[in-house]
């Protein structure tokens, strides 16, 4: 007895070591990549850990044949990944030359993910998921019913998140197969976050806030009065910050219950972003950038001349950059000044990414993909 008592208690240390190994790969993966998904991080936080340019000067721009809604990420050797309405990923080289373009079978409007296995995953208009290589070669293709505009999320085990307007979120394994889905009430825009401990949290059209634990059930949903194209946001003591089209940008405990909401002008369809004290930054369709502190007390406000869905990068330094439908870009500095803009020739609604080099990358509705940067 004492010694299947002891192998048992081995083969349990071995199946550990064997899974913390897994998730340090995952982990490892993610921090290698310089901005790898949608907001930065599983947790959506929208934060660099890089600084960001101190002056508008124009590095490159790259020329699709379609509107940028996208919105790019940045793999660990710098190259740029971004989709277009066109119809095609581009992979794109720190000096702004192509290095790959891939053809999908629809209009792009999600942002890319790139995987703990250097694999970049995007996802059609029409309701295919792609793996594609570094290299741009095909790995798998999944298809499923409804379209995407929902950003993919890599999941704590290496699993793709993803959600659709069929009503469902969907979880694909790295190997391309439909692992679970979870039914919601109406269509899923917003792009699932996921914190420390696995748990899943997203939107739905359909008004709620939605979390799910490591079984796969419902630990709890959050009615708000509006449908929820935002993505939420995971502080980093757990809370959860999402916007909603009633206007309101609220923090919930992690436990489902309400800390506090704030109302702003119109509904909210841009993320938050997460400062490193907790403070909260996102835009809304009233044309003002907000910042308010972890009470949700208000700070400032920043107005522009259009409706902001763009969602705000914040680099190491504190700034903020985010895009504005009165086709700029801005930086802003902790305090809500302004440092700089940048005007293109779209509406931009692409959230920008902040990379090496004091480089900021963004998409815009005139077809281009835009790197802004500057040492000094």
């Amino acid at each position: 007895m004492a010694g299947r008592f002891k192998f048992k208690i081995l083969m349990f240390c071995i199946l550990t070591l064997l899974s913390c190994q897994k998730l340090y790969a995952v982990q490892t993966q993610r921090i290698e990549a310089i901005w790898p998904l949608f907001r930065h991080d599983p947790q959506h936080s929208g934060r660099s850990g890089l600084p960001g340019p101190v002056s508008s000067m124009l590095k490159w721009s790259f020329k699709t044949e379609g509107s940028v809604d996208s919105s790019p990420v940045i793999g660990k050797d710098g190259t740029i990944y971004a989709g277009s309405q066109d119809k095609r990923l581009y992979a794109i080289k720190p000096d702004g030359t192509l290095k790959w373009s891939f053809h999908v079978g629809s209009q792009i409007y999600s942002t890319p993910a790139i995987g703990s296995n250097d694999t970049i995953y995007v996802c059609g208009w029409n309701g295919e998921i792609i793996a594609l290589g570094l290299g741009g070669k095909p790995k798998w293709n999944v298809q499923i019913k409804g379209r995407i505009s929902s950003s993919p999320t890599i999941a704590t085990d290496g699993s793709i998140l993803i959600g659709s307007d069929n009503y469902y979120l969907h979880a694909i394994s790295p190997s391309g197969k439909i692992l679970w889905v979870f039914a919601t009430r109406k269509h899923v825009d917003s792009s699932p976050a996921v914190d420390s401990e696995g748990d899943i949290y997203f939107g739905s059209n359909d008004g709620y806030i939605y979390a799910i634990g490591n079984d796969i059930k419902a630990k709890w949903f959050y009615r708000t009065k509006g449908e929820i194209t935002s993505s939420p946001a995971v502080r980093p003591d757990g809370a959860i910050y999402l916007g909603s089209n009633d206007g309101r940008i609220y923090a919930l405990n992690p436990d489902g219950t309400l800390q506090w909401y704030y109302q702003t002008g119109k509904w909210i369809d841009s993320s938050p972003a997460v400062g490193n004290d907790g403070a909260v930054f996102f835009g809304s369709n009233d044309q003002k950038l907000y910042a308010l502190n972890p009470q949700g007390i208000l700070r400032w406000t920043f107005k522009t001349r259009g409706v902001i869905t763009s969602s705000p990068a914040i680099d190491s330094d504190g700034n903020i950059y985010f895009g504005s439908w009165d086709k700029k870009l801005y930086a802003l500095n902790s305090d809500g000044a302004l440092i700089w803009s940048f005007t293109t020739k779209g509406v931009i609604k692409s959230s920008p990414a902040i990379g090496l080099g004091r480089t900021i990358y963004f998409g815009s509705g005139d077809g281009n993909i835009y790197a802004i940067g500057s040492s000094k």
